[in-house]
C-alpha cells in the first residue's frame, strides 16, 4: 500500500477509530489501528502474530481489527457503488465501448471461491466443484477494474447463477430499477444496458452471455464469443488484483 492511500484510509476511518483518552491509559492512534487492520487483512498472520509485530497483546489485537473491519465496511459506499443514474450507467458504457467497441455494457460480472478451512457445521455446503472449501464471492466491476456491487459470503456449493438471484441485482435489473436506460437500437433492436457475464448466467435482456459451444457454433458466433471474453477479461483480471493483495487463494 503508497503512503498516500494509507494516509487517505486513516482520514476516512479518523472519525470511527479514534478513542478518548482516559486516566489509566492512552488509546491505540488512528494510524496504529488501520496498520493493524490492513496488515491483519492482508497476510492473514494470527492475532498472537500482532503481538511481535506491532506489540499487541492478542486480545487488544483481535478488537482493533474487529474495529478497523466494521468501520471500513460502514464506508462501502465511498468505494463500491453501482451505477444508478442515466449519467453514470452512459459513462460506463461510454468507457467499455471505447475500449472495446461493444455498445451497452456497464459492467462484467462473475464470481470466485474464497478458499476457507471447514466449518465446524454444515461442512459440505462449503465444499465446491473444485474439490476444497470455500466462500462464493461474486463481484459486477467496470472498465477500470473497479468493483460496482460485491455480494460474499455464500457456501462455495451454490452455482454462480443461484448468487446472482439472491444477489439483489437480479431483482433490481428485473424491476426495471438498475440497467434501464438510457436504451440504444442496434441492429433495429432496441438495447437496455447489460452486464456481461459467462455461460453460468442466464441470458436476459439486462445480462448477456456467450453462445453455449456445442461444437457446431457459427463463424459469427465464435467472434461474438471471443468479443465477450475480452470484455469479460476485466472481471477475472480484478479477482486475479484482488487475490494478489489480500493474500487468498
Amino acid at each position: 500500500m503508497e503512503r498516500e492511500t494509507f494516509d487517505e484510509l486513516c482520514q476516512i476511518l479518523h472519525g470511527d477509530l479514534t478513542r478518548e483518552e482516559t486516566r489509566l491509559r492512552k488509546p491505540v492512534s488512528v494510524e496504529k489501528r488501520v496498520t493493524v487492520g490492513v496488515w491483519r487483512l492482508s497476510t492473514g498472520n494470527s492475532y498472537r502474530s500482532c503481538e511481535l509485530q506491532f506489540g499487541q497483546g492478542k486480545s487488544t489485537a483481535k478488537v482493533t481489527c474487529r474495529e478497523f473491519e466494521e468501520a471500513l465496511c460502514q464506508k462501502t459506499d465511498l468505494f463500491i457503488r453501482f451505477p444508478y443514474t442515466e449519467e453514470e450507467v452512459q459513462e460506463a458504457m461510454d468507457t467499455f465501448e471505447e475500449e472495446h467497441k461493444f455498445p451497452q455494457i456497464v459492467g462484467a460480472i462473475d464470481g470466485c471461491h474464497i478458499e476457507i478451512n471447514a466449518p465446524p457445521e454444515n461442512k459440505e455446503d462449503y465444499f465446491n466443484r473444485k474439490q476444497y472449501y470455500s466462500i462464493n464471492l461474486e463481484g459486477t466491476v467496470n472498465s477500470q477494474l473497479l468493483f460496482q456491487h460485491v455480494v460474499v459470503g455464500y457456501p462455495g456449493s451454490i452455482h454462480d447463477a443461484r448468487v446472482l438471484r439472491l444477489s439483489g441485482i437480479f431483482d433490481l435489473a428485473e424491476n426495471e430499477e438498475i440497467l434501464s436506460a438510457p436504451t440504444r437500437i442496434v441492429y433495429g433492436g432496441l438495447l437496455r444496458p447489460m452486464l456481461v457475464g459467462d455461460s453460468a448466467y442466464p441470458l436476459k435482456n439486462w445480462l448477456i452471455k456467450p453462445f453455449s459451444n456445442r461444437g457446431c457454433l457459427s463463424p459469427q458466433e465464435r467472434r461474438f464469443n471471443e468479443k465477450l471474453s475480452a470484455i469479460r477479461s476485466v472481471i477475472e483480471r480484478t479477482f486475479s488484483l484482488l487475490k494478489g493483495r489480500g493474500g487468498f487463494y
